[in-house]
């Protein structure tokens, strides 16, 4: 289920563009004394502004890492936060404009059963706004409206550069309608480099023909206030104590997993399963009446970062059902935490960082058999291996950190500006 071929191209290509950057900055090092006694990172003398729908915390982090490496960082935002999320927005002391903006709500179909609502922007003022604010660079996110905006900016501005940040998967791509496939191939053109998050968002930008030397590595960082950092406890042979972050909703396929596990207990007397669910839904009733005297469940409803680290303490497995996520960034969260994952093929985050039986167990969340093998192999395993796989775990996330992913775009960014610079 791993995928080493792509794995080591993301690497290629981040040497790639690391050799290119470190050519620059070793330039600017002999000509201006850049680096200082500290190793503060150095500030790239250009304009960057970064557009997107809103921000999530772990977002912050990270463009604040981006914010000390340029000289001016410009966030433009659709919207404050979304409606379906339940947390006010923080943005720091990042320069954030919000735009004027239209948003569609439609209902989101996808063949594995669920149905969501989705989002549409469309931020109006994209071109206004980036005429006044005249960048060098544009990292704009998804292949959408916003960024077909910024493509007729970038067609007019021969010295402005547009980078698509891609967060996005080819197993939810695959769903996409014909209007928004051929936007797509309208808006590629419009575009000088993509970054993508992991390896299958690698591939769908392959699929639409993308050269690797547009391509850049561009991961997600987390929420390094949520991730426990204590001593664990020896898990206990005969229980497995089981943590679940997220919605209770359709396509997070908490429901079809709390189904398997409900009958797995009731054919295993002698092993249990205690359950805690983070987070709130309109299946909690249904997973509620699952419970069996070999399968208990807590609910402990929106979890703050506290809680969170409490829960991942108390657990000895993180639990990621989801029938589509183009990343997932509570398996990370839970690996640095010293958790093993057992979690769905489906998540990109579990593809990139998971490996089977060594940090977790891997199942397709569509099929109650493959669920119910990874859930047996993850119970039969004695609590000195799942020792040793939380150490794994903890290993495979140690490098994920706001400070790594934005020295990766800055990477792109230092590329592109000794391009600009060689040009003029």
């Amino acid at each position: 289920m791993n995928h080493p071929t792509d794995n080591e191209t993301i690497q290629r290509a981040a040497q790639t563009r690391l050799r290119s950057a470190e050519s620059v900055i070793h330039s600017a090092a002999e000509n201006d004394g850049a680096f200082s006694d500290s190793c503060t990172p150095l500030v790239i003398d250009t304009h960057v502004v970064l557009l997107t729908n809103y921000i999530r915390k772990h977002h912050v982090a990270a463009f604040q890492e981006i914010q000390k490496r340029v000289r001016k960082l410009t966030i433009l935002l659709s919207v404050p936060m979304e409606p379906d999320r339940n947390w006010e927005a923080e943005w720091g002391e990042l320069d954030v404009i919000v735009q004027k903006n239209r948003m569609i709500t439609t209902n989101w179909k996808h063949s594995s059963g669920f149905s969501e609502n989705n989002f549409i922007h469309i931020p109006t003022d994209t071109t206004h706004q980036l005429k006044r604010l005249q960048p060098d660079i544009i990292l704009s996110y998804e292949m959408g409206m916003r960024t077909l905006l910024c493509a007729t900016y970038r067609l007019l501005h021969r010295n402005c550069r547009l980078v698509m940040v891609g967060n996005m998967s080819q197993h939810i791509e695959a769903e996409r309608g014909l209007l928004r496939k051929t936007l797509r191939s309208v808006i590629k053109r419009g575009c000088d480099y993509f970054t993508f998050n992991g390896p299958s968002c690698r591939r769908y930008l392959k699929s639409l023909n993308i050269e690797d030397s547009r391509l850049s590595h561009f991961p997600y960082c987390i929420d390094q206030d949520t991730v426990y950092r204590g001593p664990r406890p020896t898990a206990d042979p005969q229980i497995r104590k089981m943590i679940y972050c997220g919605a209770m909703s359709q396509r997070k396929g908490i429901l079809q997993f709390a189904e398997v596990a409900s009958r797995w207990s009731a054919q295993n007397p002698d092993q249990k399963i205690e359950l805690s669910i983070a987070g709130t839904g309109e299946l909690k009733q249904q997973i509620s009446d699952l419970s069996v005297p070999g399968f208990q469940i807590e609910f402990l409803g929106d979890c703050n970062t506290n809680a969170l680290q409490s829960a991942y303490r108390n657990a000895d497995i993180c639990v990621f059902p989801t029938l589509a996520d183009e990343w997932g960034l509570v398996p990370i969260e839970a690996m640095a935490s010293g958790l093993p994952v057992l979690g769905s093929f489906y998540a990109q985050s579990i593809e990139t960082h998971v490996v089977e039986g060594e940090s977790g167990w891997i199942f397709r969340p569509d099929n109650p058999e493959d669920i119910e093998s990874a859930l047996a192999r993850a119970m039969q395993t004695d609590p000195q291996s799942l020792t040793g796989m939380s150490q794994s775990a903890k290993d495979a996330a140690s490098k994920i950190s706001p400070e790594s992913s934005a020295e990766n775009i800055c990477n792109l960014i230092r590329s592109i500006q000794s391009e600009l610079q060689t040009r003029n």
